[in-house]
């Protein structure tokens, strides 16, 4: 499969990630999960990476975000910025220190451990970064208020649902305003209403002018969210474009990404593209 660099995108607000011949391997690993990966993310717009399991999505996140090697083990070889600094670097992640929100499937492995209420936990990062109490407080009002979780402020984190563990969790980002966000399978635990609003807020961050990159697989959410896809095969870019345009058409469903969405379901049953991107969409067609 031949290597494909993902291009900056025309009227991006300003390049917030850009990755360079990004080699990554895990510790043992025969084969490099990132091999040569190149793309450019600007900010104000929402950038979707999307791939079959192990195609490379997950590791691109924690690199940017200077978790692997550091947390992860193995060897990174190539060039990574974030927001203009290098986050594999002391003086890069103190560069990033408040401007960047990671957000993973797993809400319970992102609390402080600290915070005996949800509005403690929101306002832990903040506090940590020495904001005005005031400030602290007004901030976290908006943000539980923004991701609707308002009236769970004085419960324990530890007697949530998965959901609403999710919902703080990525308010706990968003109290600091951070100038980068970095979702993995960000609605994983979200129920319909919760995907929703962070449909919604992914847009509200972007239109902000914020660099947002969301690996997922949910079709359903992302293609009312995305601005652009980048797909990601065997840890390489195969393709990136606008999700509707891309994704719908035979050509990238041929040999690797998207094995398990709609689109891929609807080729290997013989409709003729344009494909259906989501089920709702899928429903309609075969319902003819």
């Amino acid at each position: 499969m031949a290597r494909v660099s993902a291009p900056a995108e025309e009227g991006l607000v300003g390049a917030g990630l850009v990755v360079e011949g990004l080699v990554f391997r895990y510790p043992g690993a025969e084969t490099p999960a990132l091999d040569g990966v190149s793309l450019e993310c600007g900010r104000g717009l929402v950038h979707w990476l999307f791939g079959p399991l192990g195609a490379g999505c997950s590791t691109l996140l924690l690199a940017a975000a200077g978790l692997a090697p550091r947390h992860t083990g193995g060897t990174l070889e190539g060039g990574l910025t974030l927001l203009g600094a290098d986050p594999q670097r002391d003086a890069g992640r103190r560069a990033l220190l408040g401007r960047v929100a990671v957000v993973t499937p797993a809400p319970a492995l992102q609390l402080s451990g600290v915070a005996a209420t949800v509005e403690e936990e929101v306002a832990f990062a903040p506090a940590n970064l020495g904001w005005p109490v005031e400030r602290i407080r007004a901030a976290t009002a908006a943000a539980l208020a923004r991701l609707e979780v308002a009236h769970l402020a004085g419960r324990a984190p530890a007697a949530l649902s998965g959901g609403e563990l999710q919902r703080v969790v990525i308010a706990a980002m968003l109290v600091l305003s951070p100038d980068a966000w970095l979702l993995d399978e960000p609605g994983a635990a979200l129920d319909a209403a919760g995907r929703r609003r962070l449909r919604a807020l992914l847009r509200e961050e972007a239109a902000r002018g914020a660099l947002v990159v969301v690996a997922s697989e949910d079709a359903d959410a992302m293609l009312g969210a995305a601005d652009r896809v980048v797909l990601l095969d065997r840890g390489r870019v195969r393709a990136a474009g606008a999700p509707e345009a891309l994704l719908a058409g035979d050509e990238v469903w041929r040999e690797g990404p998207g094995s398990t969405s709609i689109a891929a379901l609807a080729r290997a049953a013989g409709l003729p593209a344009p494909h259906p991107l989501t089920v709702e969409e899928g429903v309609a067609r075969w319902s003819r």
